[in-house]
């Protein structure tokens, strides 16, 4: 079991924001007998995937759906799958849109080398 700041350092955010993903329902420590906040290894899988969803861009109003359909159970799979490919999809459009940047981009190095090998000569 972790307390507040072991768990927080193991996941690698801060206090502050651990508390605030507590407060949003995101992450749910269970309690002692001192009433503490204590974090078992199942938090720390489970707050990894929170950490590793945000980081891919998807709002915490998302996320926040995300767990209450989890916390419903398995009768969310089809809801939670939904949710994830939505996100997905938006990824794959921004992925696309960087691509054409990218390939613009590309492009026109490639003439300028092109050009500058001409003006060398």
């Amino acid at each position: 079991m972790y307390t507040i700041s072991e768990f927080a350092k193991k996941i690698g955010i801060s206090e502050h924001t651990l508390r605030y993903y507590e407060k949003e329902g995101l992450i749910e420590p269970a309690r002692d007998e001192h009433n503490y906040r204590v974090f078992g290894e199942e938090e720390v899988e489970w707050a990894n995937f929170v950490i590793k969803l945000k980081n891919t861009g998807i709002s915490l109003k998302e996320i926040k759906k995300y767990t209450q359909l989890r916390n419903l159970g398995d009768s969310t799979i089809t809801e939670r799958k939904n949710l994830l490919l939505n996100h997905r999809i938006k990824i794959l459009t921004e992925y696309e849109r960087a691509k054409s940047h990218l390939d613009l981009l590309d492009n026109k190095i490639t003439l300028y080398e092109q050009m500058e090998k001409k003006y060398k000569k």
